[in-house]
């Protein structure tokens, strides 16, 4: 959830882009919403308790095996879609404890639109 503060205070920047942010998490909704109120987030935030979507768009963290308390958690990634549903971007790191860079998500997405 650290990397949702952080794209809290650049949501503003992407939403004049055209973008919409939104988190996906194992978390259920009653954790999300917790966390959202308390921190103030402007994103949207998904609760995928059984790590359904996580699974289908293939970024389950492998680092968490069954029966793990992490297991079902997410790799760390930013996904950009189009507003015709079509993934666009993909921003990932090779260790799984770094974070996909919110600048250079932007810089790319500005370049384009600049197209």
């Amino acid at each position: 959830m650290v990397q949702a503060v952080a794209w809290t205070r650049k949501v503003d920047d992407f939403t004049a882009l055209g973008y919409r942010v939104a988190t996906i998490s194992y978390d259920g909704v009653g954790a999300l919403s917790r966390f959202s109120k308390r921190r103030k987030s402007k994103l949207i935030h998904l609760a995928d308790p059984r790590s359904e979507a996580i699974r289908a768009f293939g970024v389950l963290n492998p680092n968490y095996p069954p029966g793990s308390p992490g297991h079902g958690v997410a790799v760390p990634i930013v996904f950009a879609i189009g507003p015709d549903g079509v993934i666009t971007h993909r921003f990932s790191v090779g260790n799984y404890q770094d974070r996909p860079d919110i600048g250079r998500v932007m810089e790319v997405l500005r370049a384009g639109l600049a197209k």
